[in-house]
């Protein structure tokens, strides 16, 4: 994740590249968690994976795009519409990555369609590492660095339970996430 911090933060200045980089540098980080939790093994160059198919890669950054634009149309709105399509099309990145042949507005209604009963559920997930963030603003930032990557790997593996690719049983089963 510092690797990708570094490299977006170059390019940023540069033309505003990093605003393009940063979306399927985030899909790169996706594949490498996945890679971890199902078969337990690290391949750096995973995180550059999308480069390989420009198509595949302007679809990412379609979906990060999409998603914000729609969220920050809700927020403006009225706020509570703005909070509810962010969870809504939470999982939309995560469904491009594994899917280049889908369109953008397909994965964003395939997203919506995974989400739905499942976003109060989400919220309690996230608001169970309020903890961990109270001790990186208590040690300046710096257990941050540990617990980013483990936040982030969470995030992964909710989607991964939420689509049933983590090996678990159905994900109707319970409400209880397990989390490796």
């Amino acid at each position: 994740m510092l690797v990708v911090s570094a490299i977006c933060a170059v390019a940023t200045p540069i033309l505003g590249l990093g605003v393009f980089i940063s979306p399927v540098l985030m899909g790169g980080l996706y594949l490498l968690g996945r890679l971890l939790l199902k078969e337990k093994q690290f391949d750096f160059y995973k995180v550059f994976e999308l480069f390989k198919d420009l198509n595949h890669a302007l679809k990412v950054i379609g979906v990060y795009f999409l998603t914000a634009l729609i969220v920050l149309g809700g927020l403006i709105l009225f706020f509570i519409p703005g909070i509810i399509f962010a969870y809504r099309y939470s999982q939309a990145p995560f469904i491009m990555v594994d899917n280049p042949n889908m369109g953008i507005w397909d994965a964003m209604k395939e997203s919506q369609k995974l989400m739905h009963g499942h976003k109060f559920e989400l919220i309690l997930f996230q608001l169970s590492f309020i903890g961990h963030f109270l001790l990186g603003i208590i040690t300046f930032g710096i257990y941050l660095l540990y617990v980013i990557p483990y936040i982030q790997i969470s995030m992964y593996n909710y989607y991964l339970h939420l689509t049933g690719q983590n090996g678990l049983s159905n994900k109707n089963d319970s409400n209880v996430l397990e989390i490796y």
